[in-house]
């Protein structure tokens, strides 16, 4: 019997890449808001300065990651972002960023269902590149050290903030099935 395409198990993501007023999103955390909250209260006050919605590609070390999990031979799960300089179309056989300038644990990690939602922050200070790309990272060997760990996607989402104008978010969404 041939599986047909509803049968098999997609890996579907997108990545939000926001602008914020700098200083907004901490000042409101410090208030005992968490990134999420203070996101949508930094909104409504007109702080989002730049939002930019991307599909993600999961590449084949990504898959093989879910792979190790399921059979118990990983243990950590995606727990770093990485953005970066290089424009190259990403391919399922890339095994790191192109050009990765910095790299951040998630803030926050949460699933909801079938629907993972991983968001991080970074000060305008963290990022003051012409970013091009951006992807997340998992396994025992991640770390903060560049091109460590395991690449599970990576995807193309271009801001210049070489100037450091703005604070930036990435909320990365993973739907599974």
């Amino acid at each position: 019997m041939e599986l047909t395409q509803s049968e098999f198990l997609p890996l579907r993501g997108q990545s939000i890449l926001r602008a914020w007023t700098p200083g907004i999103l901490p000042a409101l955390m410090e208030e005992g808001m968490g990134l999420r909250e203070a996101q949508d209260a930094a909104r409504a006050r007109g702080h989002c300065l730049f939002e930019r919605k991307v599909r993600n590609l999961v590449v084949s070390a990504g898959k093989e990651l879910v792979g190790d999990f399921l059979i118990d031979q990983e243990t950590t799960g995606l727990a770093w972002h990485a953005i970066g300089t290089g424009s190259t179309t990403p391919s399922v056989s890339d095994t790191q960023l192109q050009t990765e300038v910095k790299r951040k644990q998630w803030t926050t990690r949460d699933r909801s269902g079938n629907v993972l939602t991983l968001s991080v922050f970074y000060t305008s200070a963290e990022c003051t590149y012409n970013l091009q790309e951006a992807g997340a990272f998992g396994g025992a060997g991640a770390s903060s050290t560049p091109n460590s760990g395991t690449l599970f996607s990576r995807y193309l989402q271009a801001y210049d903030n070489s100037a450091g104008n703005v604070d930036l978010t990435f909320d990365y969404t993973l739907t599974i099935g």
